[in-house]
């Protein structure tokens, strides 16, 4: 079994903290890749504010690059809250590092471990409250066709109510082949199908889980100090062009739903809660591979 094949399976678990359809369909490289560089670009559209006049859009910005076991990546997202009054803060950034490595402990069964430790705060880093760990592991066994079947756990833990998800799912084929390939998994999901060596379609299905620390402003009210929790989920479909080796070009829609948006106090106690309707987007990647 080629060591990116795991590596995939349980990097798609990033997608869980990170901009969005990007990371299930595009996760981290194995140990002995090379350099990597991707910027990433992710809209919303309005989506209604249950029970209010409001309505909420967001932009996102962001970038990852990596050698071989480390990657750097940082994400900034603009909330348009418009329609209204309800208007608690313009952005909230991540800031992380991620280190990973896969193995073999027989010819079937590979290993792969990881832990991407970071920053998710709204204006200004204060590491001791919006901490962001989170560990993963993952064990694959890869059978005579080819197919490898992989379970493993994925937890993060931040300042406000710490989250725990299983890995599970059966991988098929490498990015690069030609023809179907795929990882049908929880927390993510990627079916690829390759024309040929400049052109791929893709569908991804996500879990989001972001949890990020508010300011400690006066005018949040018993928001200020808190944390922001988005919960949902995201489905879209895409097409990746490789205009030359080492350049990968990425577009796509997405549609965010069944989500929840949580406030917590500095405590870690719930203290409100919203839902939206259902939202559409567009994404854009451009990815470097030395």
């Amino acid at each position: 079994m080629k060591l990116s094949k795991l590596a995939l399976a349980s990097g798609v678990a990033l997608a869980l903290g990170m901009a969005a359809p990007l990371g299930a369909s595009n996760a981290i490289a194995a140990d002995g890749y090379g350099f990597f560089f991707n910027a990433d670009y992710l809209g919303t559209g309005d989506g209604d504010i249950e029970g209010t006049n409001s309505e909420l859009s967001t932009q996102s910005y962001g970038f990852n690059a990596g050698y071989k076991f480390i990657t750097v990546m940082y994400n900034t997202t603009e909330y348009d809250f418009s329609g209204g009054s309800f208007d608690p803060f313009d952005q909230l950034n991540s800031i992380a590092v991620d280190l990973h490595h896969s193995g073999y402990i027989t010819s079937n069964v590979a290993y792969s471990v990881g832990i991407n430790v970071g920053s998710k705060y709204e204006d200004s880093i204060e590491f001791g409250d919006d901490y962001s760990v989170s560990p993963r592991v993952a064990i694959g066994w890869t059978f005579n066709n080819g197919m490898t079947a992989f379970f493993g756990a994925y937890a993060n833990f931040n300042g406000a109510d710490n989250v725990y998800l299983p890995i599970l799912g059966l991988k098929l084929g490498d990015e690069a082949d030609h023809g179907w390939m795929g990882s049908i998994a929880y927390p993510a999901t990627m079916v690829q199908y390759r024309f040929n060596n400049w052109l791929a379609v893709h569908a991804t299905f996500l879990t989001v889980r972001d949890t990020f620390h508010l300011d400690d402003d006066s005018s949040k009210g018993s928001w200020a100090d808190g944390y922001f929790r988005e919960e949902s989920y995201g489905a879209g479909i895409g097409a990746t062009l490789n205009p030359m080796k080492n350049i990968k070009l990425s577009a796509g829609v997405m549609s965010y739903f069944d989500r929840e948006f949580k406030v917590y106090n500095n405590g870690g106690d719930e203290i409100a809660s919203f839902e939206t309707d259902n939202s559409v987007g567009a994404y854009v990647r451009a990815g470097l591979v030395f």
